[in-house]
Protein backbone atom coordinates (compact mmCIF):
# COMPACT_ATOMS: atom_id res chain seq x y z
CA UNK A 1 0.00 0.00 0.00
CA UNK A 2 1.25 3.59 -0.54
CA UNK A 3 -0.15 6.78 -0.01
CA UNK A 4 0.50 10.18 -1.76
CA UNK A 5 0.09 13.55 -2.45
CA UNK A 6 -2.52 13.02 -5.82
CA UNK A 7 -0.67 14.37 -9.36
CA UNK A 8 -3.51 15.75 -12.03
CA UNK A 9 -3.19 12.30 -13.33
CA UNK A 10 -4.94 10.95 -10.33
CA UNK A 11 -7.96 13.78 -10.20
CA UNK A 12 -10.10 11.38 -13.05
CA UNK A 13 -10.12 8.53 -10.66
CA UNK A 14 -10.29 10.71 -7.41
CA UNK A 15 -13.17 12.48 -8.62
CA UNK A 16 -15.01 9.61 -10.05
CA UNK A 17 -14.76 8.00 -6.27
CA UNK A 18 -15.40 10.79 -4.32
CA UNK A 19 -18.49 11.12 -6.11
CA UNK A 20 -19.47 7.68 -5.99
CA UNK A 21 -18.51 7.01 -2.18
CA UNK A 22 -20.13 9.83 -0.38
CA UNK A 23 -23.78 10.88 -0.99
CA UNK A 24 -23.89 14.70 -2.66
CA UNK A 25 -25.09 16.36 0.93
CA UNK A 26 -22.13 15.08 2.67
CA UNK A 27 -19.59 16.42 -0.44
CA UNK A 28 -18.23 19.86 -0.61
CA UNK A 29 -17.35 21.35 -3.65
CA UNK A 30 -14.65 19.74 -5.29
CA UNK A 31 -13.19 22.91 -6.91
CA UNK A 32 -13.08 24.24 -2.42
CA UNK A 33 -11.11 21.18 -1.75
CA UNK A 34 -8.50 22.21 -4.27
CA UNK A 35 -8.29 25.47 -3.58
CA UNK A 36 -7.26 25.03 -0.20
CA UNK A 37 -5.20 21.41 -1.49
CA UNK A 38 -3.34 24.49 -2.88
CA UNK A 39 -3.20 26.57 -0.24
CA UNK A 40 -1.71 23.51 1.84
CA UNK A 41 -4.69 23.41 4.38
CA UNK A 42 -6.15 20.16 2.83
CA UNK A 43 -4.40 17.78 0.76
CA UNK A 44 -5.81 15.39 -1.30
CA UNK A 45 -4.15 11.95 -1.11
CA UNK A 46 -4.17 8.64 -3.46
CA UNK A 47 -4.05 5.02 -2.35
CA UNK A 48 -2.53 2.42 -4.63
CA UNK A 49 -1.75 -1.25 -4.13
CA UNK A 50 0.56 -2.63 -5.92
CA UNK A 51 0.61 0.88 -8.02
CA UNK A 52 -3.15 0.50 -9.02
CA UNK A 53 -4.99 3.09 -7.52
CA UNK A 54 -7.47 2.00 -5.08
CA UNK A 55 -8.86 4.44 -2.97
CA UNK A 56 -8.79 8.34 -1.75
CA UNK A 57 -7.99 10.19 1.64
CA UNK A 58 -9.02 13.74 1.82
CA UNK A 59 -7.50 15.92 5.36
CA UNK A 60 -8.02 18.80 6.58
CA UNK A 61 -4.79 20.07 8.06
CA UNK A 62 -4.24 22.57 11.16
CA UNK A 63 -1.41 23.28 13.61
CA UNK A 64 -1.89 20.75 16.13
CA UNK A 65 -4.84 18.65 13.99
CA UNK A 66 -5.11 16.71 11.02
CA UNK A 67 -9.16 16.23 10.47
CA UNK A 68 -9.31 12.87 8.32
CA UNK A 69 -12.53 14.35 5.74
CA UNK A 70 -12.92 11.77 3.49
CA UNK A 71 -11.47 8.10 3.19
CA UNK A 72 -12.68 5.54 0.83
CA UNK A 73 -11.55 2.65 -0.92
CA UNK A 74 -13.00 1.82 -4.24
CA UNK A 75 -15.90 -0.47 -4.43
CA UNK A 76 -13.53 -3.88 -6.64
CA UNK A 77 -11.00 -3.27 -3.77
CA UNK A 78 -13.09 -3.45 -0.65
CA UNK A 79 -12.81 -6.31 1.75
CA UNK A 80 -9.11 -6.84 0.85
CA UNK A 81 -7.20 -5.37 3.79
CA UNK A 82 -6.58 -2.45 1.89
CA UNK A 83 -8.64 0.08 4.46
CA UNK A 84 -6.67 -1.49 7.25
CA UNK A 85 -3.46 -0.65 5.85
CA UNK A 86 -4.20 2.56 4.42
CA UNK A 87 -5.65 4.04 7.95
CA UNK A 88 -2.15 2.93 9.01
CA UNK A 89 -0.27 4.68 6.73
CA UNK A 90 -2.00 7.77 7.50
CA UNK A 91 -1.90 7.40 11.08
CA UNK A 92 1.56 6.76 11.00
CA UNK A 93 1.97 10.05 8.44
CA UNK A 94 0.29 12.03 10.77
CA UNK A 95 1.88 10.95 13.76
CA UNK A 96 3.09 14.39 15.12
CA UNK A 97 -0.04 15.87 15.05
CA UNK A 98 -3.59 14.91 16.33
CA UNK A 99 -5.48 12.65 14.07
CA UNK A 100 -8.87 12.26 13.93
CA UNK A 101 -12.34 11.64 11.78
CA UNK A 102 -16.45 11.90 12.09
CA UNK A 103 -18.78 9.43 11.68
CA UNK A 104 -22.16 9.42 11.63
CA UNK A 105 -23.55 8.94 15.17
CA UNK A 106 -24.90 5.41 16.28
CA UNK A 107 -28.88 6.10 15.23
CA UNK A 108 -31.19 3.11 15.51
CA UNK A 109 -34.00 4.65 13.47
CA UNK A 110 -31.89 5.35 10.67
CA UNK A 111 -31.70 3.30 7.85
CA UNK A 112 -28.34 3.01 7.40
CA UNK A 113 -27.63 2.00 10.78
CA UNK A 114 -26.19 -1.56 10.08
CA UNK A 115 -23.45 0.60 7.95
CA UNK A 116 -22.93 3.12 10.63
CA UNK A 117 -22.30 0.24 13.32
CA UNK A 118 -19.69 -1.30 10.85
CA UNK A 119 -17.82 1.64 10.19
CA UNK A 120 -17.47 2.61 13.91
CA UNK A 121 -16.19 -1.12 14.44
CA UNK A 122 -13.51 -0.47 11.46
CA UNK A 123 -12.50 2.72 13.45
CA UNK A 124 -11.71 1.19 16.43
CA UNK A 125 -10.07 -1.77 15.42
CA UNK A 126 -7.70 0.04 13.91
CA UNK A 127 -7.07 1.96 16.66
CA UNK A 128 -9.09 4.92 16.69
CA UNK A 129 -10.52 6.07 20.48
CA UNK A 130 -13.58 7.37 21.59
CA UNK A 131 -13.36 10.85 22.42
CA UNK A 132 -17.12 11.79 23.84
CA UNK A 133 -17.06 14.54 21.29
CA UNK A 134 -20.52 14.72 19.60
CA UNK A 135 -21.32 17.26 16.96
CA UNK A 136 -23.65 18.38 14.28
CA UNK A 137 -22.40 19.57 10.83
CA UNK A 138 -24.41 20.81 8.05
CA UNK A 139 -27.36 19.42 10.40
CA UNK A 140 -25.70 15.32 10.36
CA UNK A 141 -24.95 14.14 13.86
CA UNK A 142 -21.14 13.49 14.24
CA UNK A 143 -18.98 11.54 16.53
CA UNK A 144 -15.44 12.47 16.44
CA UNK A 145 -13.18 9.30 17.28
CA UNK A 146 -9.06 10.44 17.57
CA UNK A 147 -5.89 8.34 16.98
CA UNK A 148 -4.39 9.29 20.27
CA UNK A 149 -6.37 10.65 23.39
CA UNK A 150 -6.89 14.50 24.33
CA UNK A 151 -8.73 15.63 21.74
CA UNK A 152 -10.72 18.79 22.52
CA UNK A 153 -13.37 20.21 20.67
CA UNK A 154 -12.27 23.62 21.24
CA UNK A 155 -9.02 22.71 18.83
CA UNK A 156 -11.15 20.87 16.27
CA UNK A 157 -13.87 24.07 16.38
CA UNK A 158 -10.66 26.03 15.48
CA UNK A 159 -10.28 23.60 11.87
CA UNK A 160 -13.68 23.96 11.45
CA UNK A 161 -13.64 27.38 11.24
CA UNK A 162 -10.44 27.35 8.69
CA UNK A 163 -11.79 24.97 6.90
CA UNK A 164 -15.38 26.30 6.46
CA UNK A 165 -14.85 29.95 6.32
CA UNK A 166 -18.24 32.01 7.08
CA UNK A 167 -20.25 28.73 6.54
CA UNK A 168 -19.13 27.82 9.84
CA UNK A 169 -21.44 29.57 12.13
CA UNK A 170 -24.37 28.26 11.03
CA UNK A 171 -22.92 24.33 10.04
CA UNK A 172 -21.11 23.36 12.79
CA UNK A 173 -22.41 23.13 16.79
CA UNK A 174 -21.19 21.11 19.53
CA UNK A 175 -23.47 18.18 21.05
CA UNK A 176 -23.69 18.31 24.67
Amino acid sequence: MDVSTATSLDMPFILDLYQKAFPQEERKPFSLIERKAAMGSMEILVLKEDGKKCGLAITAMGEELVLLDYFAIAEQYQGQGLGTDALFLLRELYRDKQFFLEIEELDETQPNYQERVRRKNFYLRNGMLETGIHVELFRVKMELLAAKPGLCYEECELLYRELLGAAYRNMVKKID
